[in-house]
């Protein structure tokens, strides 16, 4: 009877440990998903449904307050904290408050939308350090050479994401022995209900993305070539963002749209576009066109970080207008059609709508792989 009591009492000590080493493996995260700044909200919903994918996730999406009517409907998200980081001195208080609640809820992982700029950092020098897991995003790879700021950074949150294979390529690992990284792609967007847009059907509709700014876009080769070698009636140039802001040049491209009278084949916007405007101009276009060209300011600023535009190609499986430059990068090649700038609107003129099949055939295109590559290295 003892050596019974004794079998049955070494069992259950045996199976409590196997259910506690279960539970301590059972991937049950509590994580924070963070947006100090007001930008890059863009990146928020992929991984907010990467994360949630994992049922035993609870997460917390802390966001500026900038950001409340745009993250407020996404679903999937357990609990909101909003915050105000104010400038000045004040931004230390706002920036204490938030260590305070970020080590208060005691989170496994606290995930940085945006590893980088000024806020960030001074969280980063008041943050203790093993506390918790810090994992972020860094949107433009040059700071980890350039900036010192970013070492600070680096020295809190030792885990990166780059939101682009090439940028991940373009990163001498070798350089940072105690950071790791890894590439996601943020190309999955809320469902939406569709606007009802005229377009004939005849028409071909070519989407430009983002704010219009002559530093981003080489709308000059753009105007140029019409002027050249002129347009067909049944191409339409959607220039999908706002032109009237602080730093846009809405009003040199209005000029050359009258001056060359084409203005029935543009389509532009003095101010902010709803969410489901935007979208729906994007369904509707049937390529996308960066205009981002070697020789122009634009090619520089997108060797190390990258263009929304990309990703809106992406995540709409819309066939991108490049220049062959591009033509190696893996994620263009089967998914572009090339030209050379000087023969840009010739290309542009002979093209059809049955020339965007047969792309995005790629398994990174996909849900899966994009959650395979996310949670592998937030469990590294």
């Amino acid at each position: 009877m003892v050596k019974v009591i004794k079998i049955y009492f070494c069992l259950d000590y045996v199976l409590n440990i196997y259910f506690l080493l279960r539970e301590m493996t059972s991937n049950k995260y509590k994580i924070a998903l963070v947006e100090i700044g007001g930008s890059h909200d863009e990146c928020l919903f992929t991984q907010i449904q990467i994360l949630k994918a994992n049922k035993h996730t609870t997460l917390t999406l802390v966001c500026n307050d900038s950001l409340r009517k745009r993250v407020e409907i996404f679903k999937n998200i357990d609990n909101f904290h909003f915050i105000t980081i104010r400038q000045g001195w004040s931004a230390w208080l706002d920036i204490y408050a938030l260590r305070k609640y970020l080590l208060q809820q005691n989170f496994d992982k606290i995930i940085f939308n945006t590893a980088q700029g000024a806020a960030i950092k001074k969280l980063m020098l008041i943050f203790p350090k093993y506390k918790t897991q810090l994992i972020g995003t860094i949107h433009n790879i040059d700071k980890l050479e350039h900036s010192k700021g970013q070492q600070i950074i680096s020295n809190k949150i030792n885990k990166y994401f780059v939101i682009n294979d090439y940028l991940l390529k373009r990163i001498n690992l070798k350089h940072y022995p105690k950071l790791s990284f890894a590439a996601y792609y943020p190309i999955f967007f809320p469902k939406f209900i569709p606007r009802q847009l005229t377009k004939p059907t005849d028409e071909i509709w070519i989407c430009i993305p983002g704010q219009v700014e002559l530093k981003r876009r080489d709308y000059e080769s753009l105007m140029e070539g019409i002027v050249q070698n002129g347009i067909p009636k049944h191409l339409k140039f959607i220039l999908l963002g706002r032109c009237e802001h602080k730093h846009g040049d809405g009003i040199y491209i209005k000029h050359k749209i009258a001056e060359l009278n084409i203005e029935r084949q543009f389509m532009l916007w003095d101010s902010f576009i709803e969410l489901d405007e935007f979208y729906s101009y994007l369904m509707y276009s049937d390529f996308i066109l960066p205009l981002i060209h070697t020789t122009h300011i634009s090619s520089q600023l997108y060797e190390t970080q990258i263009t929304g535009t990309y990703n809106l190609a992406f995540g709409f499986k819309k066939p991108l207008l490049m220049e062959n430059q591009f033509s190696t990068y893996e994620d263009f090649k089967n998914n572009a059609i090339f030209y050379e700038k000087n023969n840009m609107i010739s290309v542009i003129s002979s093209l059809s709508k049955n020339m965007s099949t047969n792309i995005y055939k790629d398994d990174k295109w996909t849900f899966e792989d994009q959650k395979k590559r996310y949670w592998s290295l937030l469990e590294k």
